[in-house]
């Protein structure tokens, strides 16, 4: 867990320097991994919506501010969709009719762009839709695409970053009948499991350091060293003897992440933006940049008990010379634990 002994750490190195912590994050890097990973994984919420008279399906979603407990006892204020931090999973169907009902509560202006969706241009929600604060959007569109897993996010006119970074993203699997027929791994949150995979830095008060000046840290994006997935930082899933899915979504501000289990197993990937692949194609590597999906088949087994790293050797965002600049640092991003497995 990311406690306040890191804090203390942190301002012990700083102080022998003269110089006051202003960031946290490197200095979680040096403990062990039994240490850093005791957080279990948190699930998103599926929002399925609901049908009116027409047989259009609705989704209301809404922009807020939020805090969350990334470290220890403090609260990170953020931004979430229809909670704190992040927004649920949209699952809708092909040729499905949909209107999303977008209520910004914020205290700023925003946007919720549908990444990935085929759809008129006036429905995107791209910079030129602005929700005013207190104003609902309400696009309709049909879902005209097979089945894949998109993503939604805030898309605001120089403050797409910053907005994402505090929490302004989810996911929208499209699912179809030709995936129904796969027997794929399809129980949500059991064997079918979603992985948006995001690296932050954080002030010393547990506030996000988010750096988008010209000149700054931040010139060519973010990149943080403390990993989140699902918004837990450094988490454990627990595992059974199964084939497990996972949907990954890269949704880091600059980071380009080549993943690897840490046993170097092989794992099948079965779909990637687009959707499914036509074959699936074993892997021992996966990289994605930012905004990229992919899904995966793995097999886990007795007693296994490994990580899902990032090679570091998959350069983006602006180096590792300065606050918010994680850098190849960034190694063990996830946990998977299958010691507990019940018995076949």
């Amino acid at each position: 867990m990311v406690t306040r002994r890191h804090f203390i750490k942190a301002a012990t190195t700083a102080l022998a320097g003269a110089i006051l912590p202003v960031y946290f994050g490197r200095q979680v890097l040096a403990d062990t991994p039994e240490e850093r990973f005791v957080r279990p994984l948190a699930i998103p919420p599926v929002l399925d919506g609901y049908s009116n008279s027409k047989g259009t399906v609705i989704f209301d979603l809404e922009m807020q501010h939020g805090e969350q407990n990334f470290i220890d006892d403090s609260l990170t204020p953020t931004m979430g969709i229809n909670g704190d931090y992040l927004g649920p999973v949209i699952r809708v169907s092909r040729d499905d009719h949909v209107r999303m009902n977008v209520r910004n509560s914020l205290r700023e202006a925003s946007t919720l762009h549908w990444h990935g969706v085929h759809l008129p241009a006036e429905m995107d929600g791209g910079p030129h839709q602005v929700i005013a604060p207190g104003i609902t959007w309400s696009p309709e569109f049909q879902i005209r695409q097979p089945a894949s897993t998109l993503w939604y996010h805030s898309h605001m006119l120089h403050q797409t970053g910053r907005q994402v970074y505090h929490g302004l993203a989810g996911l929208i699997y499209v699912e179809d009948e030709v995936s129904a027929a796969l027997q794929l791994p399809d129980t949500y949150g059991v064997d079918d499991i979603p992985l948006v995979i995001q690296d932050r830095v954080f002030h010393a008060d547990g506030s996000f350091l988010y750096d988008n000046s010209t000149m700054g840290p931040g010139a060519r994006g973010m990149m943080g060293d403390v990993a989140l997935v699902n918004g837990v930082p450094f988490p454990t899933l627990k595992v059974q003897r199964r084939r497990t899915r996972f949907r990954i979504l890269n949704g880091s501000n600059a980071r380009i992440y080549n993943l690897e289990f840490s046993d170097q197993r092989r794992f099948l990937q079965i779909a990637s933006d687009g959707g499914l692949l036509r074959r699936r194609v074993p892997l021992r590597r996966l990289r994605l940049a930012p905004g990229e999906r992919a899904e995966i088949v793995v097999v886990f087994d007795w007693d296994d008990d490994v990580y899902l790293r990032n090679l570091g050797d998959a350069p983006g965002g602006a180096g590792t010379d300065g606050p918010g600049m994680g850098g190849d640092e960034l190694a063990e991003i996830i946990h998977f634990d299958g010691t507990e497995m019940a018995g076949a």
